[in-house]
């Protein structure tokens, strides 16, 4: 391989992880076959890597992370109801059943993983933040109608859409993505008062 710094081949591990993680889903994550993606040997992750949890829980905020960047990075751009329509969307393409996958198997593996299980409720409360500040602008600008408090509302739209999305990626699903983000769309709609035509027509 080529020349790496410590800090360079512990970040390509980490990549490598996410990628593997995506493709294959958590439990087929093993030093192996990250190595593997990586065309690296097996002792280079566990030079950096002690156990795969920590591997796992790195590989999940390197994914989440990168997620939620992009996502605030556009935030700026939108008005509250886009900016709700983009969030939903993200978490509900047809072309991203790999990431509703992640986040379904993640929650999974977070039950019998405590630093995991640490690592998705940071990840989970970053989000709620995100969806608060989302909401309480939207209420500051008249765009939604509601008198209950972001906080709550934000941990409603977070809950349905981890619990729907586990339905779509089932060996065999209860729920298409397009079926969840149609549900979803009528659940903010509904929350926040925004009449169904502005959440679901095409940005």
């Amino acid at each position: 391989m080529v020349y790496m710094t410590r800090l360079a081949r512990r970040e390509a591990i980490i990549a490598a992880a996410s990628a593997v993680m995506l493709k294959d889903g958590f439990d087929a994550m093993t030093t192996r076959r990250v190595a593997a993606e990586m065309g690296a040997a097996n002792g280079i992750i566990h030079h950096h890597f002690k156990t795969a949890s920590e591997l796992k829980c790195a590989a999940f905020r390197y994914y989440e992370a990168a997620a939620r960047a992009e996502f605030v990075k556009m935030r700026p751009t939108l008005g509250a109801t886009s900016a709700l329509k983009l969030f939903v969307s993200d978490h509900t393409d047809d072309a991203r059943e790999s990431g509703m996958r992640f986040w379904a198997e993640a929650w999974r593996a977070a039950q019998a993983d405590i630093a995991l299980a640490g690592a998705y409720t940071e990840a989970v409360s970053c989000w709620h933040r995100l969806l608060c500040g989302i909401i309480a602008d939207g209420v500051a600008g008249g765009e939604f109608r509601t008198g209950a408090v972001p906080e709550t509302i934000a941990w409603r739209i977070l809950g349905l859409g981890i619990g729907l999305s586990s339905m779509a990626v089932l060996p065999v699903p209860l729920l298409s993505p397009p079926a969840v983000r149609n549900l979803m769309m009528q659940a903010v709609a509904d929350d926040l008062g925004i009449a169904p035509p502005e959440m679901t027509a095409a940005p």
